[in-house]
């Protein structure tokens, strides 16, 4: 008789052997089973390719990549008779800064009774599992210095200047030009937050002293936050405003949801993180590549993959700017 009301009970976990090696026995409820249907599981994306499209990539054939940065001088031009000593223009260099990348590598390995049984599959799967270690391992990487960029529990790495990649009291090159700041005051999402935002971007200088005239091109939120920049930003006028005034935020930002960031942060683009101009870098000494492996059992089979990269940045002023937001 059919039982229509039923009571949970969690099932038991099937338990790992202990052993590396892939052999016929741990799927022997599959290999060649009298069974109605073999089902993979759904999972999720071991990458991102939303984090990917922040990073300007580049190749470096070493472990060490020395950069040297070149600064124009400050100042203007003096009033100087045709008489008088000429004055000089007097340059120098900026900061240095070392891009490091690590390796990383790990393998899989199978009987090649398994390969000649394997009727379902698990040999050519074995090589997609090392590829989604590896997407899974730069999508960490990469959402790290997302959610550590305000230094409060340090930083995967520190940039051209010194600081972290959202930070204040950041020196020039040039020691006569005053220090400057790409971190907002912790705040709300709020119409004021958002124009003092827009306005320290516009006032920000380079390097030499110049206004770089910067602009918000597009706004990164965690994801528990876009109810709330969501309604800022498509209200015609001020939410719960006494007079009923017209919302200055609307319609003005263009704004994404980062949806690995976990911490309360809220990010400005100042440009295409794709052009040169953003400093933050993930730099390959190696792409994941696949290789055989030799073993001196000839009946032991196996592949590994190998990767050497790291994550640095230059000046993030053209690019990068924003500030920890109040908890919801």
């Amino acid at each position: 008789m059919a039982n229509f009301t039923q009571t949970a009970s969690a099932a038991t976990q099937k338990q790992r052997t202990g052993s590396d090696l892939q052999t016929q026995e741990q799927y022997a409820n599959l290999i060649n089973a009298r069974v109605d249907e073999i089902l993979d599981q759904t999972f999720g994306e071991p990458g991102s390719t939303q984090l990917d499209g922040l990073f300007v990539m580049k190749d470096q054939k070493y472990d060490t990549h020395l950069v040297r940065t070149k600064t124009r001088p400050t100042g203007t031009m003096p009033l100087n008779r045709d008489a008088d000593s000429l004055p000089f223009i007097d340059g120098q260099e900026g900061f240095d800064y070392t891009f490091r990348t690590y390796n990383y590598r790990q393998a899989v390995k199978h009987e090649r009774r398994l390969q000649e049984v394997d009727d379902i599959g698990i040999i050519t799967e074995q090589y997609s599992w090392l590829m989604d270690n590896a997407k899974r391992t730069l999508k960490w990487a990469q959402v790290d210095v997302l959610n550590r960029a305000l230094g409060t529990s340090g930083a995967p790495f520190l940039c051209l200047d010194g600081m972290y990649l959202l930070d204040s009291a950041r020196p020039n090159p040039d020691p006569r030009v005053a220090n400057w700041s790409n971190l907002e005051s912790t705040a709300d999402i709020t119409a004021d937050a958002l124009f003092t935002a827009q306005l320290n971007a516009n006032n920000t200088a380079g390097p030499n002293g110049d206004p770089l005239r910067l602009k918000i091109k597009k706004i990164l939120i965690p994801q528990t936050y876009e109810k709330v920049f969501w309604t800022l930003t498509n209200s015609q006028n001020i939410v719960s405003s006494a007079n009923n005034d017209a919302n200055w935020a609307r319609g003005r930002f263009e704004y994404e949801v980062l949806d690995d960031l976990s911490s309360n942060i809220i990010f400005y683009l100042l440009d295409d993180p794709k052009s040169e101009k953003n400093g933050l870098q993930m730099r390959w000494t190696n792409r994941p590549s696949l290789a055989d492996i030799d073993f001196e059992n000839p009946d032991i089979m196996g592949k590994r993959l190998r990767m050497t990269f790291g994550i640095g940045c230059l000046d993030p002023r053209n690019v990068w700017r924003g500030g920890a937001l109040n908890a919801l």
